[in-house]
């Protein structure tokens, strides 16, 4: 089996920047775009709905009361080792030759739906087991239906390319079944959608080598799961159990600390009376979820740049677009009924977000006031790239410990504090003490 390919979390920042530079969009809007086009879709994505208060958050008709993308089929046993917890992440690939009404838009929906059905695959007798899939194409070459038979007016015949991937055994005899459950749930996805004109012209297949497959898929843009669908098991990291990310952020701004085998705890478990859930609960009942990550280096520096260049407003502008933001988040708990998105996440109680919230609160309000204390150039920056942290997104970044990280870096590149902060805020030792804790330098007692 060839393995998945995988693009990283860098290209898809940087896809992100090309939006927003061309379009003049925000970094939220220009993230939902880059994730829309990822999976397929055109335009932008449906506007952020406030989760409700009760049962499963409705994203689009994939997520109801009753069934998510983390749902197994209902009815069937699992197989054993459903998640392929033994086994490493492979892929198989094959051509599908198809019928389908004539337009752009049926293509592309019959390529969805191929795709949404490979969440779980199904083993004759055997049970279900996770899978997913990334279909390619069409191709510019259409394999022929082996009837040799011809669409009917308002239909055309196209070939694309049918990754699935899944952790299964690596013997050919397990290969062969693999791709013979892939197919039928793809077959299955193409006649739900629409019938074949004839019996002639149902879908056909064609397994491929994977040096076939690979050049196709380095021609062409894939239509796959988004973030919010993948199961961790599929990623392409290392065994299954250490695939399970260590720490998660749920819709409602609560933290998840993983404790083996897809098993996870909420923060402050006593006080909000939750028991331990695995992956697949939390997904459905409090997703999508953010895997919580460090800054990512290429816009880590892009931050750290424009701290400099604000010199002794460095400190007055990261405050106002913090300040900005926690207003913005306010509006939109408050609208909700619920905490939603949140400056805190899955750090609520550590000394760091402590400060930052309490000088938001107690410093924000002025600097509104009075722009003149800040680069208004900077402080946009700064909440953009602030948004990517913290917004509604695949992955979430703490706050208050990486701004202090990235702020010490700015400031051991530009002569201390003392560069960094006008003379009102200078003598702030609670904001000076956050800020600066990861100096190389840490400053004297004021």
């Amino acid at each position: 089996m060839s393995q998945q390919p995988r693009r990283g979390r860098q290209w898809r920042d940087r896809q992100i920047k090309r939006v927003k530079r061309e379009r003049g969009v925000s970094h939220t809007a220009a993230m939902r775009i880059v994730d829309a086009e990822r999976t397929g879709s055109q335009g932008v994505l449906p506007a952020w709905v406030p989760p409700k208060p009760r049962g499963v958050e409705v994203w689009d008709e994939r997520w109801s009361a009753q069934s998510t993308p983390f749902s197994p089929p209902s009815g069937l046993p699992p197989r054993p080792d459903p998640y392929g917890h033994a086994h490493p992440l492979g892929a198989g690939a094959y051509l599908l030759t198809l019928t389908v009404p004539d337009g752009e838009d049926e293509v592309r929906a019959t390529k969805r739906a191929i795709v949404y059905a490979h969440r779980f695959l199904v083993r004759p007798g055997g049970g279900w087991y996770r899978a997913a899939a990334s279909v390619y194409g069409p191709i510019p070459i259409t394999m022929p239906h082996t009837s040799e038979a011809e669409p009917p007016a308002g239909h055309v015949t196209v070939t694309v390319l049918v990754t699935p991937y899944a952790r299964i055994g690596g013997s050919v005899a397990e290969l062969e079944a693999f791709l013979d459950d892939s197919f039928a749930v793809t077959k299955a996805a193409v006649l739900e959608r629409h019938a074949a004109p004839s019996v002639e012209l149902e879908p056909e297949w064609f397994p491929v080598a994977p040096e076939t497959a690979g050049g196709i898929r380095e021609r062409l843009e894939p239509v796959s799961l988004s973030w919010r669908y993948l199961h961790p098991t599929l990623s392409g990291m290392g065994p299954a159990y250490e695939a399970y990310p260590e720490r998660l952020v749920d819709i409602r701004c609560r933290g998840w600390q993983h404790t083996g085998k897809g098993r996870y705890r909420v923060g402050h478990q006593e006080q909000r009376g939750l028991l331990e859930r695995t992956y697949d609960e939390v997904a459905a009942v409090d997703g999508p979820l953010s895997v919580v990550e460090p800054p990512n280096p290429y816009n880590a520096e892009d931050m750290v740049d424009a701290l400099k260049a604000a010199g002794t407003a460095a400190a007055g502008s990261l405050l106002l677009a913090l300040h900005q933001l926690a207003d913005e988040y306010d509006r939109w708990s408050r609208e909700a009924g619920e905490v939603t998105c949140s400056l805190t996440a899955g750090a609520e109680e550590s000394w760091q977000s402590e400060t930052m919230m309490a000088q938001i609160r107690t410093r924000g309000p002025a600097l509104a006031a009075h722009p003149d204390r800040v680069v208004e150039e900077v402080v946009t920056a700064l909440k953009e790239e602030l948004e990517g942290w913290a917004g509604v997104s695949e992955h979430y970044t703490e706050v208050a410990s990486n701004l202090a990280d990235l702020f010490s870096r700015a400031a051991d590149g530009q002569g201390g504090w003392s560069a960094m902060a006008e003379p009102e805020l200078r003598t702030v030792d609670p904001l000076r003490t956050w800020l600066m804790s990861q100096a190389k330098d840490q400053p004297a007692e004021t």
